[in-house]
């Protein structure tokens, strides 16, 4: 569907970061979700529902599991394949 840079997709994955989670700062590549972001498990949810949504890209439980960074999020981003169920607008 849509071709996505490791820059970009990171950049977005910030900003999605900063306005779910009410973050005052932008986070970095390392920061842990639950240690560092104060993310809870039903927060991280709705982050993988947003980040599916916005990047049009399916994010499998297994992966989901996985999650521990915001560098994870963006692999999971990157390695993701397109999704059809999945409307992929972009903000």
């Amino acid at each position: 569907m849509q071709s996505l840079d490791r820059q970009t997709v990171t950049r977005r994955v910030q900003e999605i970061l900063v306005e779910v989670l009410a973050l005052d700062e932008t986070p970095s590549s390392g920061d842990r979700l639950v240690e560092d972001l104060g993310a809870e498990s039903v927060d991280v949810i709705a982050l993988v529902f947003e980040f599916e949504d916005v990047f049009g890209r399916g994010i499998d439980d297994e992966v989901l599991a996985r999650l521990r960074t915001v560098d994870d999020i963006v692999d999971a981003v990157l390695e993701a394949p397109d999704s059809p169920t999945v409307s992929g607008s972009e903000s």
